[in-house]
């Protein structure tokens, strides 16, 4: 998939959600959607990163860890002909 005849995009495919998570993964992008809909691209970041971390406090209190994955770079197309590429690097206090 080529976007403005760039470079393609990498094609990736999530892993199958369960039909008991699928419900509250829909709600989860819908309000992602809306609390991110108009932002500025750097306010949009923040406001993912937050989302992020907010994960990562509510996993632990189920006694859950999120994999803290290797550097990579993942393109988004955001529908308005732009792309923003996100990198998330791990935390240095964090072990490899």
């Amino acid at each position: 998939m080529a976007h403005d005849g760039g470079t393609p995009l990498p094609e990736s495919t999530p892993d199958p959600l369960t039909p008991e998570l699928a419900p509250f993964v829909v709600q989860a992008r819908a309000r992602l959607e809306q609390a991110t809909d108009g932002l500025e691209h750097d306010d949009a970041v923040q406001h993912l990163e937050a989302a992020v971390a907010h994960a990562e406090v509510q996993a632990s209190r189920l006694g859950l860890s999120l994999p803290v994955p290797e550097p990579t770079a993942d393109a988004l197309a955001l529908g308005d002909g732009s792309v923003v590429v996100v990198q998330r690097m791990p935390d240095p206090g964090q072990p490899a």
